[in-house]
């Protein structure tokens, strides 16, 4: 088996870790210069703390991925994605789903604008069709067409290049849509202050503004990982169920095994 990094894997690593860094790090700059938590670094420190739930999902999905990809260490329930789960991924988790907010956020705010339309409905609908294309471009393109990962089954009929190793379940692009709508909604629907919904509510509950930042930081953390638990949980109960049935009969990287079903 190869483990050697191609220059896709690369970019994919340095896409997970760097662009995990980076957005972080513009959330820290931007919160240090308001004089308090900005609603980037809040969906920054949402999307790292529900990465956990990726290897289950990996697991569920039958998602697997080349073996020359760096592992994180073999702990429940991180040891649930089939040979491991790569390092860069729990990073990783920051660019892949602040991008696509940042995205439909300034677009939101741009046609709520221009055409005279309710912020939040734009937001919520704009983040939607944002986040299915950035899933079914990074997931069934850079993915599972280019190689960064395969999925070894999929719910018949509910697939593009079904019976292949580089089918996509069209469904995991609508879970993904999800939980980017939301995120969009968070990073664009603010006050004047440049407070979202969060904050406010933090600020109405709390006697300070360190006190406001907690709850703030817990109250994103609850809302990421309830939601991508809620997106997770029809993946789940289709693979306990026996749907998940159709896939490819070879290998889906030379000398690894594929996932039993």
């Amino acid at each position: 088996m190869s483990t050697e990094l191609t220059p896709l894997l690369t970019a994919a690593v340095i896409f997970g870790w760097g662009g995990g860094i980076l957005f972080t790090a513009i959330g820290v700059y931007l919160s240090i210069r308001r004089g308090r938590l900005h609603p980037l670094l809040l969906l920054c420190i949402s999307a790292i703390s529900f990465s956990w739930i990726e290897a289950p999902y990996d697991w569920a999905m039958y998602a697997q991925f080349p073996p020359a990809l760096p592992r994180m260490p073999s702990w429940w329930p991180l040891n649930m994605t089939w040979g491991g789960l790569p390092s860069s991924v729990p990073v990783g988790y920051v660019s892949y789903f602040v991008l696509p907010a940042v995205i439909g956020a300034a677009l939101g705010r741009w046609i709520s604008a221009r055409f005279n339309v309710r912020r939040p409905t734009t937001l919520l609908t704009v983040g939607l069709v944002v986040g299915f294309c950035w899933a079914l471009f990074f997931n069934a393109v850079i993915g599972a067409q280019l190689g960064v990962f395969h999925y070894g089954y999929v719910i018949p009929g509910l697939a593009i290049f079904e019976g292949t190793k580089h089918q996509y379940p069209i469904y995991d692009a609508i879970a993904m849509g999800v939980q980017m709508m939301v995120f969009t909604y968070l990073l664009g629907r603010t006050d004047s202050q440049g407070r979202n919904v969060i904050e406010m509510w933090s600020d109405k509950v709390s006697k300070t503004r360190l006190q406001s930042a907690v709850v703030s930081v817990a109250s994103v953390i609850v809302i990421g990982n309830v939601l991508y638990g809620a997106v997770f949980a029809p993946h789940l109960a289709t693979k306990l169920g026996g749907w998940v049935t159709s896939g490819p009969s070879e290998q889906l990287f030379p000398g690894v095994p594929n996932q039993p079903r």
